[in-house]
């Protein structure tokens, strides 16, 4: 047991759970926790935010590339409140956040007279983003809260986390014992469960797999890989999923969603494959329905479904099969049980899954030749594990999610609440978990201006991502379905905007602009070798599709 101020708990008990990064902005009903903080500087880098959404952002893109839980600082109020955005992206992108916030002192909580930064119902603005949170109200029960928060991140989906502590807890001084982190293992998946997905595989004529981000979490890349090797089948991916195995590997057919159609009516080659199958194993996806069935995503009928929330499954399609179960156990325990046995794979199967990776590739070079151009320049300078942070904007709905091949786990995120600005503070991030690994961000004008102020923080700290800003003067994503669907009765989608490079300079960082494709491969090999931010304001005001 020790005697310490409640500040000093939360800091010391952070520090136990293997803390090492903090993202935050310092505030007054914080302060004792910062002072706390203050003697562990040398164990737990604190980076200060410019605004809360952003640095909440920024401990999702810290966990989602690092697969270490996330931790942000807020304030009682308004400090919490900013921070919903980040917590809601993170609530749906099943990432481990914790964020520990304040309150009111304990004898006027949540009694409405009028104390500092007062707030209705804190926890209750929470919950709708959150897994769990709590009220703690003195320094004893600070350890335990934040113990419990640290296991809840390891039994079955991860989402966000919010704690707060009264202004007053945290000075009280109490003895407290310090709970050291404690590994936990997930429940073994049913045999017969396991048993019955591995008849259904072996049986199956044409059989595939669709991997989510459920991989990166579960860290069951390897695991994915072997299970598509002992069976001699193919995978494709959601864009939250990409990564999972690498895009030039022989079993990868890349991502599914709603590529352009071609000239004359031709069918996009995967989704013709995918209505061809009679077999599919879904891994670590949801299979929400903004971005299967509202697409057009047609699945087989012997459906096997393997997700570690059983309440993810059959809410969108019917499924032959549920296996309830961690992926890297499930996919581990299937590939034990497939390998070496026979199975019933269509002749000629593995030949057309080859050829099948050369007319996904030609299909769209037909239908997007110029995003495919800017993404192949783009791939050809970066590292083969570069991390890339994209936005809610059209140089990723359309062009990155498809035509940017990915190599390595963990190494392409995107936003799946669809919120803008979660591109520039996760690659801030991402920055921070691995600093001697390219980071790359796409965004948009209209999402970069949401977090944009987060230069400085960026400057100030040495993080250096290299910020690619697609700029067509508009929130072009939703000018194009004013294009296509209201016959161009434009209104609200234009955009003016200032000059983004020389707003990166002023913060003391790089900017250059940029009008084709060869002006921006020179700009990002440059970007690249700088030990500085570097902002690439990619002009493009005839919109990305046109962009050459």
């Amino acid at each position: 047991m020790a005697q310490l101020k409640g500040g000093q708990v939360v800091i010391e008990t952070l520090r136990a759970q293997g803390v090492d990064t903090i993202f935050g902005i310092i505030s007054t009903h914080m302060m004792e926790v910062y002072d706390a903080l203050y003697d562990h500087r040398d164990a737990i880098r604190f980076i200060s935010a410019r605004h809360e959404h952003a640095a909440a952002l920024m401990a999702d893109g810290y966990s989602r590339v690092s697969g270490k839980p996330g931790v942000c600082f807020t304030s009682t109020g308004p400090g919490a409140a900013n921070s919903m955005g980040g917590m809601g992206e993170a609530y749906f992108a099943s990432s481990p956040v914790l964020n520990v916030t304040s309150t009111a002192e304990e004898d006027v909580y949540s009694k409405g007279v009028g104390a500092t930064h007062e707030i209705k119902d804190q926890l209750g603005m929470f919950t709708s983003v959150t897994q769990w949170n709590s009220h703690v109200g003195n320094a004893e029960a600070i350890p335990d809260r934040i113990y419990e928060a640290f296991e809840k991140f390891q039994i079955g989906r991860p989402r966000p986390i919010e704690i707060e502590v009264a202004v007053d807890a945290q000075s009280q001084v109490a003895d407290v014992e310090i709970p050291q982190y404690r590994k936990l293992e997930y429940p073994e998946p049913d045999p017969s469960q396991i048993e019955q997905a591995a008849q259904l595989l072996l049986a199956g004529k044409r059989v595939a797999v669709l991997a989510g981000s459920g991989i990166n979490r579960s860290g069951a890349s390897h695991e994915l890989t072997a299970l598509l090797e002992a069976l001699g089948i193919p995978v494709f991916t959601t864009p939250e999923g990409k990564g999972v195995v690498p895009d030039d590997s022989p079993w990868c057919l890349g991502t599914n969603g709603n590529m352009p159609m071609a000239p004359g009516g031709e069918s996009e080659p995967l989704q013709e494959f995918l209505d061809s199958l009679d077999t599919l194993l879904v891994v670590g996806s949801t299979l929400s329905i903004s971005k299967t069935k509202a697409r057009g995503l047609r699945l087989p009928a012997n459906l096997i479904h393997v997700d570690i929330d059983p309440g993810s499954i059959g809410k969108v399609y019917d499924t032959r099969l549920a296996v309830i179960g961690d992926a890297k156990a499930v996919l581990g325990h299937l590939t034990d049980v497939v390998k070496g046995k026979p199975s019933q794979l269509a002749e000629g199967f593995d030949r057309e899954v080859k050829e099948l990776k050369g007319k996904i590739s030609d299909y769209k070079w037909k239908v997007m030749p110029n995003q495919m151009k800017t993404m192949e320049a783009i791939r050809s300078l970066t590292a083969r594990d570069a991390i890339f942070m994209g936005d809610v904007n059209v140089a990723t709905h359309s062009a990155a999610n498809y035509c940017l091949e990915t190599y390595e786990p963990r190494s392409y995120m995107v936003s799946h609440w669809g919120g803008l600005g979660f591109a520039f503070p996760a690659a801030a991030g991402a920055k921070a978990a691995f600093p001697d690994r390219q980071v790359v961000c796409l965004t948009g004008d209209g999402g970069f201006q949401f977090n944009m102020q987060e230069l400085g923080t960026c400057v100030q700290y040495g993080l250096n991502p290299v910020v690619m800003i697609f700029n067509d003067d508009a929130w072009g994503v939703l000018r194009r379905v004013q294009t296509n669907t209201y016959n161009g009765r434009f209104i609200a989608s234009d955009l003016k905007n200032p000059n983004f490079a020389s707003l990166a300079e002023s913060y003391g960082a790089n900017g250059v602009q940029v009008r084709s494709v060869k002006e921006m491969s020179s700009a990002l090999d440059d970007a690249l070798k700088s030990d500085t931010l570097s902002v690439i304001e990619v002009m493009t005001p005839d919109g990305f599709a046109n962009f050459t």
